[in-house]
Protein backbone atom coordinates (compact mmCIF):
# COMPACT_ATOMS: atom_id res chain seq x y z
CA UNK A 1 0.00 0.00 0.00
CA UNK A 2 1.36 3.57 -1.11
CA UNK A 3 2.46 6.12 2.01
CA UNK A 4 -0.44 8.32 2.71
CA UNK A 5 -0.26 11.86 0.77
CA UNK A 6 -0.58 14.39 3.74
CA UNK A 7 -0.78 17.89 3.04
CA UNK A 8 0.48 20.77 5.82
CA UNK A 9 -0.64 23.65 6.50
CA UNK A 10 2.10 26.75 7.61
CA UNK A 11 1.58 26.43 11.35
CA UNK A 12 2.43 22.39 11.31
CA UNK A 13 5.32 22.79 9.86
CA UNK A 14 7.00 25.24 11.63
CA UNK A 15 5.60 23.88 14.82
CA UNK A 16 7.47 20.33 13.65
CA UNK A 17 10.64 22.43 12.88
CA UNK A 18 11.36 24.65 16.02
CA UNK A 19 9.46 22.11 18.81
CA UNK A 20 11.03 18.89 19.02
CA UNK A 21 9.04 17.41 21.05
CA UNK A 22 5.68 18.19 20.03
CA UNK A 23 2.77 16.02 17.43
CA UNK A 24 4.18 18.12 14.80
CA UNK A 25 7.74 16.92 14.80
CA UNK A 26 6.58 13.62 14.84
CA UNK A 27 4.69 14.00 11.28
CA UNK A 28 7.80 15.27 10.25
CA UNK A 29 9.47 12.37 11.50
CA UNK A 30 6.91 10.20 9.61
CA UNK A 31 7.96 12.21 5.89
CA UNK A 32 11.50 11.50 6.81
CA UNK A 33 11.29 8.02 7.42
CA UNK A 34 9.20 7.72 4.46
CA UNK A 35 6.54 6.60 5.84
CA UNK A 36 3.96 9.35 4.78
CA UNK A 37 4.44 11.65 1.21
CA UNK A 38 4.15 15.27 2.20
CA UNK A 39 2.13 17.46 -0.10
CA UNK A 40 3.70 21.07 0.27
CA UNK A 41 2.05 24.10 -1.41
CA UNK A 42 4.65 26.70 -2.41
CA UNK A 43 3.04 29.09 -0.58
CA UNK A 44 3.36 27.43 2.74
CA UNK A 45 6.79 26.99 1.95
CA UNK A 46 7.29 30.69 1.64
CA UNK A 47 5.43 31.53 4.16
CA UNK A 48 7.37 29.00 6.26
CA UNK A 49 10.83 30.84 5.46
CA UNK A 50 9.54 34.40 6.51
CA UNK A 51 8.36 33.51 9.56
CA UNK A 52 11.26 31.18 10.40
CA UNK A 53 13.06 34.39 9.53
CA UNK A 54 10.82 36.90 11.52
CA UNK A 55 10.30 34.62 15.14
CA UNK A 56 12.38 31.71 15.58
CA UNK A 57 16.22 33.67 14.19
CA UNK A 58 18.94 30.51 13.87
CA UNK A 59 16.49 28.55 12.37
CA UNK A 60 15.80 29.63 9.05
CA UNK A 61 18.10 27.23 7.36
CA UNK A 62 16.31 24.05 8.72
CA UNK A 63 12.99 23.98 6.44
CA UNK A 64 15.78 23.45 3.74
CA UNK A 65 17.66 20.96 5.41
CA UNK A 66 14.52 19.20 5.79
CA UNK A 67 12.91 19.11 2.84
CA UNK A 68 16.71 17.84 1.63
CA UNK A 69 15.72 14.87 3.11
CA UNK A 70 12.63 13.82 2.19
CA UNK A 71 10.34 13.21 -1.40
CA UNK A 72 7.79 15.30 -1.40
CA UNK A 73 4.66 16.85 -3.87
CA UNK A 74 5.39 20.18 -4.59
CA UNK A 75 2.37 22.07 -5.13
CA UNK A 76 3.14 25.19 -7.34
CA UNK A 77 1.27 28.52 -7.49
CA UNK A 78 0.26 28.14 -11.34
CA UNK A 79 -1.63 25.18 -10.16
CA UNK A 80 -4.08 27.20 -7.89
CA UNK A 81 -4.77 30.44 -9.28
CA UNK A 82 -7.51 29.75 -11.65
CA UNK A 83 -9.22 27.54 -9.00
CA UNK A 84 -8.60 30.52 -6.09
CA UNK A 85 -11.44 32.95 -7.25
CA UNK A 86 -14.11 30.18 -7.16
CA UNK A 87 -13.65 29.37 -3.21
CA UNK A 88 -13.92 32.61 -2.16
CA UNK A 89 -16.03 33.11 0.67
CA UNK A 90 -15.62 29.34 1.68
CA UNK A 91 -13.55 29.92 4.01
CA UNK A 92 -13.73 32.42 7.20
CA UNK A 93 -10.30 33.67 6.56
CA UNK A 94 -9.61 34.71 3.42
CA UNK A 95 -5.68 34.13 3.52
CA UNK A 96 -7.35 30.13 3.81
CA UNK A 97 -8.62 29.73 0.25
CA UNK A 98 -5.50 28.72 -0.81
CA UNK A 99 -5.19 26.02 1.43
CA UNK A 100 -8.33 24.97 0.24
CA UNK A 101 -7.48 25.05 -3.37
CA UNK A 102 -4.50 23.06 -2.82
CA UNK A 103 -6.81 20.28 -0.86
CA UNK A 104 -9.17 20.46 -3.32
CA UNK A 105 -6.40 20.41 -6.47
CA UNK A 106 -4.11 17.76 -5.01
CA UNK A 107 -7.08 15.56 -3.07
CA UNK A 108 -4.08 14.51 -0.35
CA UNK A 109 -5.54 11.47 2.01
CA UNK A 110 -4.88 13.81 4.84
CA UNK A 111 -4.68 17.63 5.60
CA UNK A 112 -3.17 18.45 8.59
CA UNK A 113 -3.48 21.98 10.21
CA UNK A 114 -3.58 23.40 13.62
CA UNK A 115 -5.77 25.89 12.55
CA UNK A 116 -9.45 24.98 14.18
CA UNK A 117 -12.01 27.22 12.07
CA UNK A 118 -9.93 26.53 9.22
CA UNK A 119 -10.74 22.73 9.61
CA UNK A 120 -14.28 23.47 10.09
CA UNK A 121 -14.18 25.45 6.90
CA UNK A 122 -12.87 22.85 5.13
CA UNK A 123 -15.05 19.82 6.43
CA UNK A 124 -17.85 21.55 5.24
CA UNK A 125 -17.02 22.56 1.81
CA UNK A 126 -18.39 20.41 -0.90
CA UNK A 127 -15.68 20.37 -3.03
CA UNK A 128 -13.47 18.48 -0.63
CA UNK A 129 -14.03 15.08 -0.36
CA UNK A 130 -11.92 11.88 0.40
CA UNK A 131 -9.01 14.31 2.10
CA UNK A 132 -9.52 13.46 6.13
CA UNK A 133 -9.35 17.10 7.81
CA UNK A 134 -7.74 16.57 11.55
CA UNK A 135 -4.98 17.99 13.63
CA UNK A 136 -1.48 17.22 14.45
CA UNK A 137 -3.07 14.82 16.95
CA UNK A 138 -6.10 13.67 15.54
CA UNK A 139 -3.58 12.62 12.18
CA UNK A 140 -0.98 10.80 14.35
CA UNK A 141 -3.68 9.31 16.29
CA UNK A 142 -4.86 7.95 13.02
CA UNK A 143 -2.17 7.03 11.27
CA UNK A 144 -0.57 5.21 14.28
CA UNK A 145 -3.65 3.70 15.51
CA UNK A 146 -3.25 6.10 18.82
CA UNK A 147 -6.27 7.96 19.79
Amino acid sequence: MPEPRVLLDTNILISGLVFSGGNEHRILRLAEDGEITLVLPEFVLQETKRVLAERFAGYEGLLDVFLSKLNYILVHWGELETILPRHEGQVRDEKDIPVLAAVIANEPDFAVTGDRALREDLRRCEDVSGTKICSSRQFLGEFLGQA
